[in-house]
C-alpha cells in the first residue's frame, strides 16, 4: 500500500470566492479540533491513550474553470508533487463542461478523487449526475460544516485501495458507494513517526453513512426512496413532519398510501419510467388524517452499473400555499381588469373634459380681447365729428378749409377710417377664433357620447356595404382632392359587429388619408377586404394611401388622444377609432416605411360571421 502522505494537494476548480475561503478555513489546521475530529470518526479515545491523532495539511491550490487546468494538473504529476484531491464547483449551465473536464482528469490519474460543490439552490443542480467510477466522487451541498468537509478531505485524499467490503455486526454492508471501503486517518505519535496502526474500514463507512444521514435529515424538502418492488424504502423527518406518520408506518408501505389516486392513475411513474426523471410535476399527498396537501414532484430512476432498474427518489415541496396565492392573484387579477376599465371610462371622459376646459380658456381669451376692444374703440370720435360738421353746416366750405381746427378733419378721418379698419380686422380674428373653439367643443363633446353609447349593440352586416357608405360619407373630399379609389374586395361571409362604431373607424381613416395626400401629385387611396383563415378566423380592413407617410416615431403616438401630424389637427379621430376597435375586440394598427413613402392603416376584426342556414 502507498504510503499515508502528509502533506496533499488540493485542486480547486472553479471556485467562487466565498466557498474559496470557507474550504480554505475548514481545510486548515488551526481551525480544526482533536477532539471533534476525534468524536466526528467515532474512533478511539486518542486522549486518554496519550497518542493525538495526525491531521494532515493541506495546500490548495486554485484555478478559474475555463482555464488549462489539465495543464495544471499534468505539471504537478511531472513536478512528483501530485494532486490528492480535486475540488469543483459547479456553475449553473456549465455542468457538461465539469463533466468533461472530470473525465479528462481521470485520464490522467485513474485513483484520483473528486468534490463536486453544489448550492442549496435545487435550480443550480445538474439534472441528471452521468459520471464514470462512482466510487471516486462525492457531493458536498454550500454552506458546509468545517469538521464535516475536513473529514471528508481527509479520507478521499488517502491512497486508493482495492474495494474492501466492510462489516457491520457480522452482516456485508451493502451500500452503492463503494467510497464506504477506502481506510481512515492513519494515527501517529506527535513527533511525526509513522502511523503505529490504521482504523477499521468500517469507521469510515460509518462516518460516511452518519454524514449522509444529517444531509437527509437536514433537508427542507420531504424526500421519499421507493424500492424496486414499489414499496416505501426511505423518509425523511421534513415527509414525516409534512404528513404526521411516524417512520414506521410508511417504511414497507405502498406509496399510494401518501400519493392517492395521482400515484395510483400511474401518470408519475409512467414518466419516470419512460423519461428517467421528472421535475416539477403538480401531484397530492394525503397526511395521516386524510387531508389533501398540494405537491411540486421531482424525482430520478436509481439504476445500477449495469443499468437493471433500483428504485425511485422523489423530493417534494408543499406548494398549498402558493396555489393559494395564484388564485389569489387570479381574483385580483380580474378585480384589476375591473378596475381598470372604470378607470380608463373616467380617463376619457376626464380627457374629454380637460380639452374642454382649455377650449373654454381660449373662448375667454378672445371674448376679453374684443370687449377690450369695444371699449377703447375710437367708433365715438365718429360722432363728434358728425356734431363737428353739423355746427358748421353754413359755413362748411369756409370752415374746412379757412379755420385752422376746421384744416385738420380731413386728415383726423383718414387716421380714424385705419383705426377703424384695424379693429374690425382684430374683431373678426377673434370672432374666428371662437367659433374653431366652439367647433373644438361640439367635437369633444360628440366623441364623449359616441364613447358612453351602450356597446354590445351588433348586428349582422355586408362588409363590402360599409366599406362603399364610408366612402360615400367622404366623396365629397376624395372628389377635391382628385383621389384614385381601388377597391380589392375578399368574398367574406356577413359579420356580426356594431355597425356603427365600423363606419366610424372607416369614415375617419378614408378622411385622414385623403388629407394626407393633399401635399403629393400622385393620388392613389386602396381599399381591402382580407378574410385571414385561423383558427381563429378573423377579417382585415386596410386603407392604404399614396401620401406624404408618417415617421417611425410617431406610428404608435398618433392613436393618443390629442396627438397629430398635421397642423392645426385635433387628435382625436384615431384615438376613438382605436378605442371603438377594442371595444369590438380587435384593433386599429398603422404601418408607413416613412416620410414619403404613403401609410397603411389596418383595422383586425374577430371572425364573429354569421353563416346562413347554420
Amino acid at each position: 500500500m502507498k504510503p499515508i502522505p502528509a502533506h496533499r494537494p488540493v485542486l480547486l476548480v472553479g471556485m467562487h470566492p466565498e466557498t474559496q475561503d470557507m474550504l480554505r478555513d475548514a481545510l486548515s489546521l488551526l481551525s480544526v479540533d482533536a477532539g471533534s475530529i476525534e468524536n466526528s470518526l467515532n474512533g478511539k479515545n486518542f486522549v486518554s491513550s496519550g497518542a493525538q491523532p495526525f491531521l494532515p495539511k493541506f495546500t490548495l491550490v486554485s484555478v478559474a474553470l475555463g482555464s488549462d487546468v489539465l495543464g495544471k494538473f499534468t505539471e504537478a504529476q511531472e513536478t512528483g508533487n501530485p494532486f490528492t484531491l480535486v475540488i469543483i464547483e459547479e456553475c449553473s449551465g456549465e455542468w457538461e463542461v465539469v463533466r468533461d473536464l472530470v473525465e479528462g482528469l481521470w485520464k490522467c490519474d485513474q485513483t484520483l478523487r473528486c468534490i463536486f460543490c453544489f448550492s442549496s439552490n435545487r435550480t443550480s443542480w445538474p439534472h441528471r449526475l452521468l459520471v464514470s467510477r462512482p466510487e471516486q466522487w462525492a457531493v458536498l451541498r454550500v454552506p458546509f460544516l468545517e469538521e464535516e468537509v475536513f473529514q471528508l478531505a481527509c479520507c478521499l485524499s488517502l491512497p486508493f485501495p482495492k474495494p474492501v467490503e466492510p462489516v457491520f455486526n457480522g452482516e456485508t454492508y451493502s451500500g452503492q458507494n463503494d467510497s464506504s471501503s477506502i481506510p481512515c486517518l492513519d494515527t501517529c505519535a506527535n513527533n511525526g513517526e509513522e502511523a503505529r496502526g490504521e482504523l477499521k474500514p468500517a469507521h469510515v463507512g460509518l462516518g460516511a453513512s452518519r454524514y449522509v444521514d444529517n444531509i437527509l435529515r437536514s433537508m427542507a424538502d420531504s424526500l421519499l426512496v421507493i424500492n424496486a418492488d414499489m414499496t416505501i424504502g426511505v423518509v425523511n423527518p421534513s415527509l414525516l413532519n409534512l404528513l404526521g406518520y411516524q417512520e414506521d408506518e410508511l417504511i414497507g408501505a405502498s406509496p399510494g398510501l401518501i400519493f392517492g389516486e395521482e400515484f395510483s392513475q400511474g401518470a408519475i411513474i409512467e414518466n419516470l419510467l419512460l423519461q428517467g426523471s421528472v421535475s416539477g410535476v403538480e401531484s397530492s399527498f394525503l397526511t395521516h388524517k386524510g387531508q389533501k396537501i398540494t405537491i411540486s414532484v421531482s424525482g430520478s430512476m436509481m439504476q445500477d452499473l449495469q443499468g437493471k432498474f433500483q428504485g425511485l427518489v422523489c423530493v417534494a415541496q408543499d406548494i398549498t400555499e402558493r396555489k393559494r396565492m395564484e388564485e389569489e392573484k387570479l381574483r385580483l387579477h380580474e378585480q384589476l381588469l375591473e378596475v381598470s376599465r372604470q378607470v380608463g371610462m373616467a380617463e376619457v371622459a376626464t380627457g374629454v373634459l380637460h380639452n374642454v376646459g382649455n377650449v373654454l380658456n381660449s373662448i375667454n381669451v378672445s371674448i376679453g380681447v374684443i370687449t377690450d376692444l369695444l371699449k377703447n374703440s375710437m367708433v365715438r370720435d365718429v360722432g363728434r365729428v358728425s356734431q363737428l360738421l353739423d355746427k358748421h353746416r353754413e359755413d362748411l366750405g369756409a370752415y374746412l378749409s379757412q379755420n385752422p381746427k376746421g384744416k385738420q378733419v380731413p386728415g383726423y378721418l383718414g387716421k380714424l377710417s385705419e383705426q377703424l379698419n384695424e379693429e374690425q380686422r382684430v374683431a373678426l380674428l377673434e370672432l374666428e377664433r371662437l367659433r374653431e373653439n366652439a367647433e373644438h367643443a361640439q367635437q369633444c363633446v360628440m366623441a364623449q357620447q359616441d364613447l358612453a353609447k351602450a356597446s354590445g349593440m351588433t348586428e349582422q352586416v355586408c362588409v363590402a356595404e360599409v366599406v362603399a357608405e364610408a366612402l360615400a360619407v367622404n366623396q365629397k373630399i376624395l372628389e377635391e382632392t382628385n383621389v384614385e379609389v381601388i377597391q380589392e374586395f375578399q368574398e367574406v361571409p356577413q359579420l356580426i359587429v356594431d355597425k356603427h362604431q365600423l363606419l366610424q373607424i372607416l369614415v375617419d381613416v378614408i378622411r385622414n388619408a385623403c388629407q394626407a395626400m393633399e401635399s403629393v401629385a400622385q393620388r392613389h387611396l386602396v381599399v381591402r377586404i382580407k378574410l385571414i383563415i385561423g383558427p381563429p378566423d378573423s377579417l382585415a380592413l386596410e386603407v392604404q394611401d399614396s401620401g406624404s407617410g408618417i415617421s417611425p416615431d410617431d406610428l404608435t403616438k398618433i392613436f393618443g388622444q390629442g396627438y397629430s401630424t398635421k397642423c392645426g389637427g385635433r387628435g382625436l379621430s384615431l384615438h376613438h377609432g382605436s378605442l371603438m376597435a377594442k371595444n369590438m375586440g380587435g384593433t386599429l394598427r398603422a404601418h408607413s416605411e416613412g416620410m414619403g413613402h404613403g401609410s397603411t392603416f389596418f383595422l383586425d376584426l374577430p371572425g364573429n360571421f354569421h353563416f346562413p342556414g347554420l
